[in-house]
């Protein structure tokens, strides 16, 4: 008899792991196509001036596959099992598990063994895959930039540089030699309408150990011009032996942003950096790991409770995912954390959801004795 009922209870598992690891498969490949496709849009737009070869721009576009695998893992998690036991319910295959004398936790069971496979490979990922790939990624973006910013001269021609304020004619360009230079800069404030005009017989564009780039011009005159403004009537004019200008100011910001040192570290340089924001991150990765387990059950525990009240339980169960996310998404973002430790309520917040899970696993079972002395009645 014992032999016959774990026979069963294998035969209920793997079917429940079939399912839930089916569903997981299509929805993690829709997530990932949707940022793809998102990354490859921006990608282009940055590139659409420059001679980029295709390869690296998808190389780069493939290292961001585990960076956004951190979020989209768990949220993977939780809705394949979700799914999975909408599925189970709208067939009654839940009412016939339990007819067959399938216990709860034989589910229950089945979903920490998919959370426990699942967290296996999202470790791995967290800990090390994404840094390095992050690393590795920011890298290339700043040789693709550097690339554009090289490539995005050309002579003979009125263009636009990064900042579109600025326009620039040469009628020569030799490598990183300029000639018959002719450079418009528009004031940014639309109420002042000053803008100026430099000229010169040439000059050359240098570049800065940062990765900025700037127009050195030589012996030219410097024109500055107020036509809206009517305390500036007249028009200034001064010659020069030399003029810089930075040419790409929005570089530098990038440039920036994609140089957040605490995404490049791995685990174990987390756990040992005393950096407040290296402490947040440690947190944040751990409870990534540990969503994988709480939010998947608590969605089995709400959904597989026989109810005529299934889509109250499928949008409570939404909505308690949402505010999880949002609410460690704002402790992670260090906006608060000069006012309080973000790290204490990163595990509040995950007590008070392992607190749910509990309750909701005792609320279940005497509903299901419930249930049980019901039909055991009818008989």
């Amino acid at each position: 008899m014992k032999t016959s009922f774990l026979g069963k209870a294998m035969i209920f598992t793997k079917y429940i792991l079939k399912e839930i690891f089916r569903n997981q498969l299509i929805i993690l490949i829709i997530l990932f196509l949707v940022c793809f496709c998102q990354k490859l849009i921006k990608m282009l737009g940055l590139i659409i001036d420059g001679n980029i070869s295709i390869c690296l721009v998808f190389l780069c576009l493939g290292l961001n596959i585990p960076e956004a695998g951190k979020l989209l893992i768990p949220f993977s998690v939780f809705l394949s099992v979700l799914v999975t036991f909408y599925r189970l319910h709208i067939y009654n295959e839940i009412i016939a598990m339990y007819s067959c004398a399938v216990d709860k936790y034989i589910l229950i069971r089945s979903i920490f063994l998919f959370s426990g496979i699942v967290v296996t490979f999202a470790m791995i990922n967290i800990g090390w895959l994404s840094p390095y790939c992050s690393s590795y990624q920011s890298k290339l973006l700043h040789e693709i930039k550097e690339n554009i910013n090289l490539t995005i001269l050309s002579e003979k021609k009125f263009q636009s540089l990064s900042d579109k304020y600025l326009t620039l004619f040469a009628d020569s360009i030799q490598e990183k030699k300029l000639k018959h230079v002719f450079l418009v800069k528009m004031n940014q404030n639309k109420d002042n309408g000053m803008f100026t005009i430099v000229t010169s017989e040439q000059g050359n564009v240098d570049q800065n150990p940062d990765g900025s780039r700037l127009i050195i011009l030589e012996k030219g005159t410097y024109y500055e011009i107020y036509n809206k403004c009517e305390l500036y009537k007249n028009v200034f004019i001064t010659d020069f032996s030399k003029y810089e200008m930075s040419i790409n100011n929005t570089f530098k910001t990038l440039l920036k942003k994609n140089q957040t040192i605490i995404d490049h570290m791995s685990i174990h340089q987390l756990w040992c950096s005393m950096a407040p924001e290296a402490r947040v991150e440690l947190h944040w990765r751990l409870t990534l790991l540990i969503s994988i387990f709480i939010m998947p059950i608590i969605t089995t525990l709400l959904t597989i409770t026989i109810s005529y009240n299934y889509l109250s339980n499928f949008l409570l169960t939404i909505f308690l995912y949402t505010i999880f996310f949002v609410l460690h998404t704002l402790l992670r973002s260090h906006i608060i954390l000069e006012k309080t430790n973000p790290i204490v309520w990163m595990w509040v917040i995950n007590s008070i959801y392992l607190l749910i899970a509990l309750l909701l696993n005792a609320w279940d079972t005497s509903c299901m004795k419930k249930l049980a002395l019901i039909v055991l009645h009818r008989k």
